[in-house]
């Protein structure tokens, strides 16, 4: 069996009550099940009080061979973040926002700066989809032409720092990797904007991708759980695009901040991103248990 966990934002202490919940135990430096292997969907770092302690375990589970991990939109901005511009600066912008979500996973590795730059260089290598005959598994979203875009470029994962710059001026693998990443967005029309959960103002709405948009609104599409977006139509472009239909195979995915109890979309559409790192203390680290089953059971979901 697989089990896929979601986002864990540096929050090592609730990571190792869910291996040990799901019967996973630490021999020889990593945690280990008999018969079971898990799958991190991303987002290891930021946010939460141990970063460091986080990486390690999923980077020990990894290369102990108990795990796989994918890429995050937070491991792939800190890659940016670190990354020189030769005109000057980093690839991405030093804001005081970007500063600040970065700022607890810098604190962690404080007195460990070598290993934290050596972290970074295994980012790098991290897919940034799973596909097999029984699942698919990312981030953020599934996109069939998305992947192929992916595949055809090469670019299963970054691979080196090099591809960081080509996906920036290639705007076909920027936009596959971005909605992998970090999910498809609309942008709001006549100037309008809301705030988001950390209360940054966004103009644009992610979407919810398995979902048919023919015929719907931004309301009806719109991901943005507990913020209410600026009602518009949409456009031709958004409504003739593909999403992901029933027919699929189940998709494992997190990066979405959802709250309450963990519950599926559908029966083949799972995200586990249960805001563990929510300001509101009341968030979870979620996972699933997954024996290949072509329908998905809430039954099978773990969370602490």
């Amino acid at each position: 069996m697989i089990d896929f966990i979601g986002d864990i934002h540096g929050h090592r202490e609730r990571l190792e009550a869910l291996l040990k919940k799901l019967g996973y135990a630490e021999v020889n430096g990593a945690y280990r099940h008999p018969t079971n292997q898990v799958i991190f969907l991303g987002d290891y770092i930021d946010r939460g009080p141990d970063a460091r302690g986080a990486v390690r375990i999923v980077r020990n589970m990894v290369e102990a061979g108990t795990a796989q991990a994918i890429l995050g939109n937070h491991e792939l901005n800190a890659l940016y973040f670190w990354q020189k511009d030769p005109n000057g600066g980093y690839l991405r912008e030093h804001t005081i926002n970007k500063i600040l979500i970065h700022s607890k996973t810098l604190a962690s590795f404080q007195q460990h700066q070598p290993e934290f730059f050596d972290h970074l260089d295994w980012f790098l290598t991290l897919p940034l989809f799973i596909e097999k005959e029984t699942f698919r598994a990312q981030h953020a979203c599934f996109d069939l032409e998305n992947i192929q875009v992916l595949k055809s470029e090469k670019l299963e994962s970054i691979g080196n720092r090099e591809n960081l710059f080509r996906i920036l001026e290639n705007q076909r693998a920027r936009q596959a990797v971005m909605d992998t990443v970090q999910g498809p967005e609309v942008k709001l029309e006549n100037g309008a904007s809301y705030r988001d959960s950390e209360d940054v103002l966004r103009t644009r709405a992610r979407i919810k991708w398995w979902i048919d948009p023919k015929a719907k609104t931004l309301q009806d599409l719109s991901f943005q759980p507990g913020v209410k977006i600026p009602p518009q139509p949409l456009s031709f472009e958004v409504q003739s695009r593909d999403f992901y239909r029933e027919t699929e195979r189940p998709d494992f995915f997190g990066h979405y901040w959802l709250e309450g109890k963990p519950m599926l979309f559908r029966s083949n559409v799972c995200c586990l991103d249960y805001s563990i790192a929510s300001y509101k203390g009341t968030g979870v680290l979620a996972a699933y248990r997954f024996g290949g089953e072509p329908v998905l059971d809430e039954k099978n979901f773990f969370y602490v």
